[in-house]
């Protein structure tokens, strides 16, 4: 079994993690100072997470460890160049009023300092960041460092599109589909699935089919997708469902599909069962249990669908690790350090470290706010170029994902 390669800092100062217990923690500041002064290499690109859902002994944990202000978690080696994780002192769902935004953009605005210290070129905002953040967007307007001596900030949309572009060519090619004979099915109004199709119609052959999906008030965004789907030079037929009510299942139509563009919320609507046998579910997020547990159930009892990830890719080389923490110690599994990179394989690299990397490696432009076709473009153009691939998919798979690819390939090549 691989591993990735992972080396820890142990520092000779430690501290206690409450009054009166005797659990001692590496001091948080001192990954970011080996940087600082040189004992580490300096840093390509930032990626800026917030605090995963903790319950209150975590928090205190965590709280005592971080000491209040953004933390260099880890340093990722990869193919493209060096990438550190920054940690903001704060959670996602403590940011739903103003008051405590203007503290999470506050605190994004030192790690972006942080960063540029470290000789960042680029810092990437994890997807609940960017979006309570518009994309980013508010970051950026409260920035103290002159826009021409600051990291630039990207979103991981463009780069995460393009993951997704490269994995549906990998499986496609791997099982024997022609994309020219597939119909495809989104939630059009997901900036992700929209980018994607868009980027997907000039970028490869064009699909059968297109179901748009929407909710109620999203009629503009689905209206001006179609008219960029057609200027694209899409022929083929596309069906507008608006009936996506809070709480309503998936209309029959979407069970037509043959490649299922999933959002989190969307594949909640679905009925597993009625899903078509042949059918590829791409991944956009993690899944909840209530969407888990059935998708895993259907895979190991049929074999009849696949559900890649879409937001990881794969590199020749392999990544390694750097932790300001033992592998396996209880920071680790507080942070989810591995979850921050991807971890399957030590060939596997998430698209939110990847998008930072492609900014200030590979001179593709950032992407904040909506993503334009030629952005998503440039992206998979350029981490095409740099050796990355799509992953297979792993969810219920009990054989290598080869001989689960051969398998469905013999069962469902060349599908109508």
């Amino acid at each position: 079994m691989m591993h990735i390669v992972s080396h820890s800092i142990h520092p000779q100062e430690t501290s206690p993690r409450s009054q009166g217990e005797q659990q001692w923690l590496p001091l948080s500041h001192v990954l970011l100072e080996n940087v600082l002064t040189q004992r580490e290499a300096p840093l390509d690109a930032v990626a800026l997470h917030c605090l995963p859902p903790l319950q209150e002994e975590e928090a205190l944990l965590l709280r005592f460890w971080h000491q209040g202000r953004p933390t260099l978690t880890n340093i990722v080696t990869t193919p493209l160049g060096r990438v550190g994780n920054i940690l903001l002192p704060i959670a996602i769902s403590h940011a739903d009023d103003d008051e405590q935004r203007q503290k999470l953009i506050q605190q994004a605005c030192q790690a972006v300092a942080i960063a540029r210290s470290c000789g960042a070129r680029s810092v990437s905002l994890s997807t609940p960041l960017a979006s309570v953040t518009h994309e980013g967007q508010l970051i950026q307007e409260y920035q103290v460092l002159r826009a021409d001596d600051r990291p630039r900030l990207t979103t991981a949309d463009a780069t995460t599109s393009a993951a997704a572009l490269l994995t549906l060519e990998w499986i496609l090619a791997r099982v024997a589909r022609d994309l020219r004979r597939e119909q495809i099915v989104a939630v059009g109004s997901d900036p992700l699935a929209s980018t994607f199709l868009r980027l997907l119609l000039v970028t490869l052959p064009h699909p059968a089919s297109v179901i748009l999906c929407s909710q109620p008030g999203q009629q503009a965004q689905i209206e001006r997708l179609v008219r960029e789907l057609r200027a694209s030079g899409f022929e083929g037929e596309i069906l507008l469902i608006d009936t996506l009510q809070e709480g309503e299942s998936a209309p029959d139509a979407v069970y037509e599909a043959t490649l299922l563009l999933g959002t989190g919320s969307f594949l909640e609507r679905l009925n597993i069962d009625r899903i078509r046998a042949g059918t590829i579910v791409f991944r956009f997020s993690g899944l909840s249990p209530l969407v888990a547990e059935p998708l895993l159930a259907r895979v190991r009892a049929h074999e009849d669908i696949l559900v890649p990830l879409v937001d990881e890719l794969t590199f020749p080389t392999a990544v390694q690790a750097h932790r300001g923490f033992e592998k396996g110690s209880m920071l680790d599994l507080l942070l989810q350090a591995e979850e921050r990179w991807g971890g399957r394989t030590p060939y596997q690299i998430k698209s939110s470290l990847l998008a930072g990397l492609a900014v200030a490696t590979l001179d593709v432009p950032p992407a904040l706010g909506w993503v334009d076709t030629k952005t998503a473009q440039s992206h998979y153009l350029a981490l095409r170029r740099a050796g990355a691939r799509g992953i297979a998919p792993h969810l219920g798979v009990q054989d290598a994902p080869s001989a689960c690819l051969m398998e469905f390939r013999a069962r469902f090549r060349n599908r109508v």
